[in-house]
C-alpha cells in the first residue's frame, strides 16, 4: 500500500483519502520540508499553500523522488495556465471546482489498480433533450437480468421520477422517501432495496417527484447512492438525463462505464460542446471518458455518418441505433413499455449494446441453453443472428 504526503491543510481530503481503505498512511505539512517526503509515494499539493512559481523552484527536492505527483488548482485562471506545463512533466492538475470526496475518487481511480473492477456502474447522459436517454438507459435495465442472471438496478437521477417506459405504480417508492436517510449517511442495503419498484427481475429506483427538490441532492450524496447500489446490487444502470445537476454529475464521478446519447443533430453537438467547455472540462472529464451512442440514426448523405460524429465528438462509438417510427415511441409511452420485441432493429442494437456493455464490466452472459446448446448458439438467438 502506498503513503501520501499532502502539503495544505485541508483536513478533510486527508480524512477522505484514510476513509478509502487503499492507502497506508496520509499525512499533510505545509512545506517540502517535512521529513516525510523521503517515503512518499503520492504527493498531493495545494496550490493554496504553495504556490505555482514556488512548486517549480522545489522541483529538485521531489520531481525525481515522488512516483506519482498531483496539484490541486485554486482557480480556473491558475488551472488553464498550468495544466499544460505541469502535465508535460507527469503531473496531474486538479481542476478547482471538485470537493474533496471527488480528488479522493480520482486519486484512487488514477493509484489504485483494481478500483474499476470494484465498481459495476453505467450511466448514460445525453447530448441534448429528446435524444433518447430514458428509453435506452431503460431498454439496456430490461435486457441485462435476462442475458446475465444478475441482480440489475435502475436509478432515475434525471432530475425526473423516470418511470415512462415501465408499467408501475411508484407510490411511497423511490429517490424522495429515502432522501432524509440518504443525506445523513445512514441508508442500509435493505432500505436501499425496499425503495425501489420491482418489475419482473429488475428493481427500479424511480427519481425525485418534486422538480424543485431536485437542486438539493449535491454531488456527494449520490455519489454514497452509487456505492451503496453497488454493494447491493450486481449492477447499476444510471439514467442520467441531460440536464446537469448535482445528481448528474455525482452519478457520473461514481460510473465505470459512461455513455454519452447523440443524434445526428447539429443542435446536440452545439449542446455538448458548451457542456464540456463549461462544466465537464473544470471537473476533469474528458470527452474520451465516454463512449458514443448514435441514436435515432439516419443514412442520409447530407447527414453526419457514425463515423464524423465519432471524431466531432472525439468519443468511440459503442452502438448506432437507427431512427423509428414515431407512431411506435408513442405506442411505447402510451401503454408504458420499453420498444424492446416492438422492432427488430432497436432490439438488435440494445442486445449488442448490452453483451459489449457486460464484457466492459466483467460480468458473463449465463448460459441458459437447454439440451446441450453452445452458449455461441444462445448468443446468437438473443442477438437476432438466427
Amino acid at each position: 500500500m502506498k503513503n501520501i504526503l499532502i502539503i495544505g491543510s485541508s483536513g478533510s481530503l486527508k480524512a477522505e483519502l484514510e476513509k478509502t481503505g487503499f492507502f497506508s498512511g496520509v499525512k499533510t505539512c505545509l512545506s517540502f520540508e517535512s521529513r516525510e517526503l523521503e517515503k512518499t509515494d503520492i504527493l498531493i499539493v495545494d496550490s493554496r499553500t504553495i504556490s505555482y512559481s514556488k512548486y517549480i523552484q522545489n522541483f529538485s527536492k521531489f520531481l525525481k523522488k515522488v512516483k506519482s505527483n498531483y496539484y490541486i488548482a485554486g482557480d480556473m485562471d491558475t488551472y488553464s495556465t498550468v495544466n499544460k506545463t505541469l502535465s508535460s512533466y507527469g503531473i496531474i492538475v486538479i481542476p478547482p471546482l471538485l470537493t474533496d470526496a471527488q480528488i479522493s475518487q480520482k486519486i484512487c481511480s488514477l493509484s489504485v489498480e483494481d478500483l474499476y473492477e470494484r465498481r459495476s456502474a453505467v450511466y448514460f447522459f445525453g447530448s441534448g433533450p429528446e435524444v433518447g436517454v430514458g428509453m435506452i438507459s431503460s431498454s439496456i435495465a430490461q435486457v441485462i437480468p435476462d442475458i446475465t442472471g444478475k441482480s440489475i438496478v435502475l436509478l432515475n437521477l434525471s432530475g425526473r421520477e423516470g418511470s415512462d417506459y415501465f408499467d408501475m405504480d411508484s407510490g411511497n417508492f423511490g429517490l424522495s422517501s429515502i432522501k432524509d436517510r440518504l443525506i445523513n449517511n445512514i441508508l442500509s442495503p435493505e432500505e436501499l432495496k425496499g425503495s425501489c419498484v420491482k418489475s419482473g427481475s429488475l428493481y427500479i429506483l424511480p427519481g425525485e417527484k418534486e422538480i424543485s427538490k431536485v437542486r438539493h441532492y449535491h454531488p456527494g450524496h449520490i455519489e454514497k447512492l452509487v456505492d451503496l447500489s453497488g454493494k447491493t446490487f450486481d449492477i447499476t444502470i444510471i439514467n442520467g438525463g441531460s440536464t446537469v445537476s448535482g445528481m448528474s454529475i455525482g452519478a457520473l464521478n461514481s460510473s465505470k462505464l459512461k455513455y454519452m446519447i447523440a443524434t445526428q443533430s447539429d443542435k446536440h453537438f452545439r449542446n455538448f460542446s458548451k457542456l464540456q467547455e463549461q462544466i465537464f472540462s473544470n471537473l476533469g472529464i474528458s470527452p474520451d471518458d465516454f463512449f458514443l451512442i448514435v441514436n435515432k440514426y439516419m443514412d442520409l448523405p447530407e447527414l453526419d455518418t457514425e463515423i464524423v460524429l465519432a471524431k466531432k465528438y472525439c468519443m468511440q462509438v459503442a452502438s448506432v441505433i437507427p431512427l423509428l417510427d414515431y407512431s411506435l415511441s408513442l405506442e411505447a409511452e402510451k401503454e408504458k413499455k420499453t420498444l424492446i420485441n416492438c422492432d427488430g432493429l432497436y432490439s438488435s442494437s440494445i442486445k449488442q449494446l448490452a453483451v459489449s456493455l457486460c464484457s466492459a464490466l466483467g460480468v458473463e452472459i449465463a448460459d441458459t441453453s437447454k439440451n446441450g446448446e453452445k452458449k455461441g448458439s444462445f448468443l446468437k438467438r438473443i442477438l437476432g443472428k438466427v
